[in-house]
């Protein structure tokens, strides 16, 4: 008899993970701060499913938190998240999409998350687009009534075998927190990708109206502001810059590092900077960075950073970074050295060391050094299955932590 072909869900258009995770923090200098959180998370996409008009998405997390306070009691805590729950009809072969659900639109600026219906008809060289729906609750991410959000745009775009690519967008977008405004505003998102230049830019335009124009003084107010620019300025050289003035920025890190959190804080300013290629395998760069507001208030950081590799059949690589950092309340240095290496082809190991100093301006008992040592481990077994093993330890005058983190995941 002839033997049928297991199918897959990649055959019905269906892609896909399913992960287990599991984070271990313990502090070694506060008592009642160690936690562990056992995690799943769920991700669908699934397009022109089976050759029909439909598609889906899900992005879901659970995650639990188990704390032991000081007094020996325990603290339980369980988490899900839905980010996305959303089904579409229309899309590609079609000129127009109704998306129903918990969704995201990447035309609509800031409204990263709602609740509610959205459409959108697509032209070669343009498109329109309009959605209505509420906010999740910001605590616990269910649905949620309270705020109610309107909006609408409208997209110009090259031909898909233009040379460069670009788009312009621009539309309005209304809030309404039980029937009061909340917030109203215009937005301008600009994208060019060309053989030389790459940018991306946006900008917003609160729209002041009753209360709102008595708070902010007048009736227009520009309000985050988003620039990335990156030129290839010759065949080894690029020149990069950027502006950030944005308030919030959604961020969902599994695992912390100092370095990490050195980062996050300095998000928020102007940076420009320069990177060379040397010999194919060396990359040299360098960039100066002010910030305002944000963690970091008034600071401004300065960094290098040198990165080499990959070499032989085990591809190592090794990367390093200095930074220089001051503002009012601090100075001091962060450096940070990593190795890499390819084990067997299917796996990679990275060590990273690093260190920053702290020296308080006009408070001595600022004064901190950290420490920390860390190795990630990813392996990928078989086709679908994925292993990644992180561990870090950080040591300091201020703060003394070691975490844990493992991950399992099954990719479909």
């Amino acid at each position: 008899r002839e033997r049928r072909s297991r199918r897959s869900p990649r055959d019905f258009g269906i892609r896909g993970r399913v992960g287990v995770r599991w984070l271990a923090v313990r502090d070694r200098l506060q008592d009642g701060t160690d936690f562990t959180q056992p995690a799943l998370d769920l991700l669908v996409n699934g397009t022109e499913i089976a050759g029909s008009p439909w598609s889906v998405a899900v992005d879901a997390r659970a995650r639990r938190t188990l704390r032991t306070l000081p007094d020996g009691s325990s603290d339980d805590t369980n988490r899900t998240r839905v980010y996305r729950l959303q089904l579409a009809y229309g899309g590609a072969g079609h000129p127009w999409s109704v998306t129903a659900g918990r969704q995201y639109s990447p035309n609509l600026a800031n409204v990263s998350l709602f609740d509610g219906l959205s459409f959108d008809w697509a032209r070669p060289r343009w498109g329109v687009g309009a959605f209505s729906g509420t906010q999740p609750d910001p605590v616990d991410y269910g649905f949620s009534s309270d705020v109610r959000e309107h909006g609408a745009y409208v997209d110009w775009h090259a031909s898909p075998e233009a040379r460069r690519r670009w788009s312009l967008t621009t539309g309005a977008v209304g809030s309404y927190e039980n029937g009061e405004i909340n917030r109203e505003f215009v937005f301008l998102q600009a994208r060019l990708v060309g053989p030389r230049l790459a940018a991306y830019g946006v900008q917003e335009v609160d729209v002041n109206r009753g209360w709102r124009e008595t708070a902010e003084g007048s009736s227009l107010s520009a309000t985050s502001t988003f620039l990335n620019l990156r030129l290839r300025a010759a065949d080894r050289l690029d020149l990069f810059a950027g502006y950030d003035n944005r308030r919030n920025v959604r961020l969902y890190r599994d695992f912390i590092t100092p370095e990490t959190e050195f980062d996050d804080a300095f998000r928020r300013g102007v940076w420009g900077g320069a990177a060379v290629r040397l010999f194919e395998r060396f990359r040299l760069s360098v960039d100066a960075r002010t910030s305002a507001g944000g963690a970091s208030g008034s600071s401004d950081a300065y960094t290098g950073s040198f990165s080499a590799g990959p070499f032989w059949a085990a591809r190592l690589t090794f990367r390093q970074r200095s930074t220089r950092y001051t503002n009012d309340v601090l100075e001091g240095w962060l450096h940070s050295l990593s190795a890499g290496v390819d084990l067997g082809g299917r796996s990679h190991a990275e060590l990273t060391v690093g260190v920053r100093d702290d020296t308080g301006v006009q408070n001595a008992a600022l004064d901190d050094r950290v420490a920390w040592l860390g190795l990630d481990v990813d392996v990928a077994l078989g086709r679908h299955w994925y292993l990644l093993f992180s561990v870090d330890r950080s040591d300091g005058d201020l703060e003394k932590i070691d975490q844990a983190y493992v991950s399992v995941t099954w990719r479909f």
